[in-house]
């Protein structure tokens, strides 16, 4: 990885910090460490899981991982991808009954600042889905030392290209586990991506940059693609200022979920996203590379209010089609902070009330298919 290792002393900082508001937890997530290594003393180790033996696979500040048997009835596989561009932990999820010999569809889940695979697995319940749906989830970690906050660096140019950075380790862990035959086989042209935040913006550089590879993307409370150069235009781009440049080329269609309460990533981030795929389509339909977008429809949805009060929260869904199939979905969800909609209290960042994101994004995935999914080449 082209980014520097952080100093222990820095990473313990920024665990206590991540115990902070969640604002002021996203806000130091852009600031990457720059120490020079030094030797460290064994007292200021990060606290490290007893579910993996795996050295950089983060405890959460705060209490332990969750245990991977909670987190649906499946199996799990621990590996680790090393690359040109680096090396990462990941996890594989595989849903309980999944025949080895059936080809099942791939989700990249890309976690945010201050979590790790497992957690996000936790508040997201994306196990659960594929339990009842037979896919595979992948969930790779982010290490302290590529970034002391566990973000994913989706506002550094070495991060934002392909062939570089995380995207191209990111890529090559998928490419790893569509080559996996003997443990479970993967349909390469039912491949997507999704996260949250920082794994959002993070899904969103790997659907620009590898279009080829990814059938759908969705994205939770992100940033927009390239919109960053730096930590310092991270923090105003999070709050809605910045450039949104339009991506080139066409790109796999996408659904993107937003809370109107986000004082961490602004509310209007997601109408800036859905402007860049929204122009990157139009610019491949003049070329004709696809067929005319054609103008958003939108539906209210008021749910009734339980007793409890946590029943879904009212929201907007704005849907663009093309030949009658839907290929760009914006979800606006009323009164939502920066959390995942819909999930659970198990993991960080996760807010019970719906409506569901993972389920949404899995009826707007397995819709769509690559026709030519590019698992050969950088």
């Amino acid at each position: 990885m082209p980014t520097p290792s952080p100093t222990r002393k820095a990473a313990t900082r920024s665990v206590k910090k991540a115990q902070r508001t969640v604002t002021k937890a996203a806000r130091a997530a852009t600031k990457s460490t720059t120490a020079v290594p030094r030797k460290r003393k064994s007292t200021a180790r990060p606290a490290r899981s007893s579910a993996s033996a795996l050295p950089e696979l983060w405890q959460p500040p705060g209490g332990q991982q969750p245990d991977p048997a909670s987190l649906g009835k499946g199996t799990w596989h621990q590996h680790r991808y090393t690359g040109v561009a680096g090396s990462l932990a990941y996890r594989v999820y595989i849903p309980r009954g999944l025949r080895r010999t059936t080809r099942a569809p791939l989700v990249l889940a890309l976690h945010g600042c201050t979590q790790s695979g497992l957690d996000f697995a936790a508040g997201t319940r994306w196990n659960d889905l594929a339990d009842s749906h037979q896919f595979v989830v992948v969930y790779p970690d982010q290490s302290v030392t590529h970034h002391a906050q566990r973000c994913w660096n989706w506002f550094r140019p070495g991060h934002q290209q392909r062939a570089a950075g995380e995207p191209a380790v990111l890529a090559g862990i998928v490419r790893r586990v569509v080559q996996e035959t003997t443990r479970w086989r993967i349909d390469p042209h039912r491949i997507y991506a999704t996260g949250i935040s920082a794994g959002g913006g993070m899904a969103l550089v790997l659907a620009a940059t590898y279009p080829e590879l990814f059938a759908a993307v969705g994205v939770h409370s992100a940033p927009p693609f390239h919109s960053a150069t730096g930590p310092a235009d991270a923090l105003a781009v999070m709050q809605g200022a910045g450039p949104t440049p339009t991506p080139s080329g066409p790109l796999p269609p996408l659904i993107v979920f937003q809370g109107t309460a986000d004082g961490t990533v602004r509310s209007s981030n997601a109408e800036r996203i859905v402007g860049q795929w929204s122009g990157a389509w139009t610019g491949a339909a003049d070329k004709g590379l696809r067929p005319t977008l054609g103008k958003g429809r939108q539906t209210r949805k008021d749910p009734p209010r339980t007793a409890s009060g946590n029943g879904p929260r009212p929201h907007r869904i704005t849907r663009w089609s093309v030949a009658r199939q839907v290929v760009l979905e914006l979800w606006v969800v009323e009164g939502l902070g920066h959390a995942w909609s819909g999930g659970s209290v198990q993991g960080t960042y996760s807010d019970r009330r719906g409506p569901r994101a993972s389920t949404a994004m899995w009826r707007f995935f397995a819709k769509h298919t690559a026709s030519d999914p590019g698992l050969i080449g950088r």
